[in-house]
């Protein structure tokens, strides 16, 4: 068991939305904020004087690809690895997140068993990495986008059974394909992809066995039938239209914008087919437009990178909330988007916030994130689960 533990003399940010706490003190004990507040609290610890660095929640990313490095074709990549380099990749880049103080991660998509085995792996302390949580194989139609890390489905039944499957070889959450994409040669970034009927039967399976529904949707049409099937989250989200808004922010659905991936794409370096860097082209500026109009609209919006897909690297979370708040979302927004949000999201109550009896994953932070979106990258020490994982 971890030695109790003090932080002193930190800003807290507790993720509540109740603002910044000068001079603060919080104590962890078996892995769980015991106290947050001004008074220190007898638990015989040890003490860490944060002398004045911000402390915030845990960040989360809710979309990446662990199985991947961010080589610049992604689809070739996935067609030449093996399921033991996806493992050793995994681990590897599950451990870059919580350097850059990523305590959670939501893999959607890999190679095979790599990601979910990863996951075990983490939870019983074999990996020293940001926690996941992981959809195992992507469903998708046949032939359709990211086939190449996926199960390829064609009916109600196969839909039904392909979430089963998944639920029972451990995966947590499903991811579902329901547009074409940037990274899969000959097909549309926007173009529909399962019916209705398909959708709604992942939906319900899925839900069915607790677990939650990611959408891969770039396209309107593709979108609002996720939505319309009552997916928890649209993955990218391009092509957003005021009814799907409304829709979303009538049911349950949440966005997670991923605006990293098209940038990076376009503004990397070379080696990406020339396919994929004209479909992130076409959609970078929709996609943008779509995101401030989300932030404007009241969307409940969680952080995401979509991280491993070409020049997206693994803990480039920063980077993304930059690109957040440059698109319109205010800075106490994009706190809440990578903490406390993005755990409601994921449907994990003991996370996201500096409270009593929460978790005590949590960033200390050399600058203030309420002021300056760069904060996130100064990155001064990282505690996941009570423990001092990071220290800078």
């Amino acid at each position: 068991m971890a030695t109790p533990l003090v932080i002193a003399g930190v800003r807290l940010i507790d993720g509540t939305g109740r603002g910044v706490l000068e001079d603060a003190v919080v104590g962890i004990r078996d892995g769980r904020v015991v106290s947050a507040g001004s008074e220190v609290p007898a638990l015989g610890a040890d003490v860490i004087d944060a002398n004045g660095l911000t402390l915030i929640p845990g960040l989360i990313d809710c979309h990446v690809h662990l199985c991947f490095d961010g080589n610049a074709d992604f689809a070739g990549d996935a067609e030449r690895m093996t399921e033991d380099d996806a493992r050793a990749r995994c681990a590897a880049n599950a451990g870059r997140a919580l350097e850059a103080g990523i305590t959670t991660v939501r893999d959607l998509g890999g190679i095979g068993a790599a990601t979910i085995d990863t996951a075990r792996a983490q939870r019983s302390g074999e990996v020293t990495g940001a926690r996941i949580l992981t959809a195992g194989e992507v469903l998708t139609v046949p032939g359709g986008h990211a086939h190449f890390i996926g199960r390829e489905v064609s009916s109600v039944e196969e839909m039904t059974k392909a979430v089963a499957s998944l639920n029972e070889a451990g995966a947590d959450v499903v991811k579902i394909v329901a547009t074409g994409g940037v990274l899969t040669p000959g097909i549309g970034a926007t173009q529909s992809a399962f019916p209705q009927d398909q959708l709604d039967a992942c939906v319900a399976e899925a839900h069915r066995r607790g677990m939650r529904v990611a959408a891969h949707a770039i396209g309107a049409e593709g979108i609002d039938a996720a939505v319309r099937a009552g997916v928890d989250s649209i993955e990218h989200g391009c092509y957003l239209t005021h009814p799907i808004i409304e829709e979303m922010i009538a049911g349950p659905t949440w966005l997670v914008a991923t605006l990293a991936a098209p940038d990076r794409i376009s503004h990397g370096g070379g080696g990406v087919p020339d396919y994929a860097r004209a479909k992130s082209d076409e959609v970078m500026e929709a996609h943008r437009a779509s995101f401030a109009r989300a932030v404007a609209e009241g969307v409940r919006i969680a952080s995401g990178t979509d991280a491993g897909t070409p020049f997206n690297l693994h803990g480039g979370l920063a980077y993304e909330l930059r690109l957040m708040h440059q698109t319109g979302m205010p800075l106490h927004r994009v706190l809440t988007a990578a903490t406390g949000h993005a755990a409601q999201l994921l449907g994990l109550g003991d996370l996201g916030t500096i409270e009593p009896g929460r978790i005590a994953d949590m960033v200390l932070l050399d600058g203030d994130p309420l002021t300056d979106v760069g904060a996130y990258e100064q990155v001064a020490m990282v505690i996941q689960g009570g423990r001092v994982v990071v220290d800078r």
